[in-house]
């Protein structure tokens, strides 16, 4: 199996100066201490959610990863990811909700 390079190690090729844009925007999130209202394992949690929630499996995959280096534990990671499921659930009510207005008006 030939090894498949990351969105991010694609990103350092192609648009390096941009790459590290977006990497040092990362250490300015989690590791500066004026951004740190919200704690670390929250912004984790976030990210595994975020990407969940967009069809992402490789940035879920990378956000996991980084939560379980982080303590992260399976039944948070597991929740959150219920969480992005059920907002995703709700997005999906919200997206139809003025069609099925119309629907109900004998509209369309």
């Amino acid at each position: 199996m030939e090894n498949k390079k990351s969105p991010m190690e694609l990103l350092k090729e192609f648009a390096p100066e941009f790459a590290k844009h977006q990497m040092d925007e990362k250490a300015l999130l989690f590791e500066n201490e004026k951004y740190q209202a919200i704690p670390k394992k929250y912004k984790l949690l976030a990210g595994i959610a975020v990407s969940a929630a967009l069809n992402t499996d490789t940035c879920t995959r990378m956000w996991v990863k980084q939560a379980k280096d982080a303590g992260v534990t399976v039944p948070e990671i597991t929740e959150a990811i219920m969480v992005a499921r059920y907002l995703k659930q709700a997005m999906v009510n919200d997206t139809v909700s003025n069609t099925l207005t119309l629907l109900s008006e004998n509209k369309i």
